[in-house]
């Protein structure tokens, strides 16, 4: 067994059924430091419902596997979840973001952003695109 397959944490209780073999079998596909070299940048408004519901799937998954995520806020209010969220300086009109809750891949090596989803996602499903977006920025 590989260092990288053995580092991986242990499934989380609670949490249902996560699906993890999409995700290892995506992060094995991988350099081992995968999750180093890309990060999840979620844009939210604490006033909306599907943001509220959306960052504890979020939370779920990334604190299972530890990805690191950029929470950032619209409306200056923080989730507790969240306390690294930083504020929203337009950047977000920018990018075109018009929906939240909205989570991006970011690799800051290349400065690629790959939209994820714009809407509340379960943990299994949430798990399953974010797979799908790492294994497609390692494709390029």
């Amino acid at each position: 067994m590989s260092r990288f397959l053995r580092s991986l944490p242990a499934p989380a209780k609670g949490l249902g059924p996560l699906y993890p073999i999409s995700l290892m079998l995506c992060l094995l596909a991988v350099p081992a430091q995968a999750s180093e070299q890309v990060g999840l940048i979620f844009v939210y408004r604490s006033d909306c419902a599907a943001s509220r519901a959306f960052s504890t799937s979020l939370k779920a998954v990334t604190d299972h596997y530890r990805l690191a995520v950029l929470p950032v806020t619209l409306d200056d209010r923080r989730f507790a979840e969240w306390p690294g969220t930083v504020r929203d300086h337009g950047q977000a009109q920018t990018l075109g973001i018009e929906r939240v809750p909205f989570l991006a891949l970011f690799d800051p090596t290349t400065g690629a952003l790959a939209p994820i989803t714009s809407r509340y996602l379960p943990p299994a499903h949430l798990e399953r695109r974010i797979a799908a977006a790492i294994e497609a920025s390692h494709e390029q």
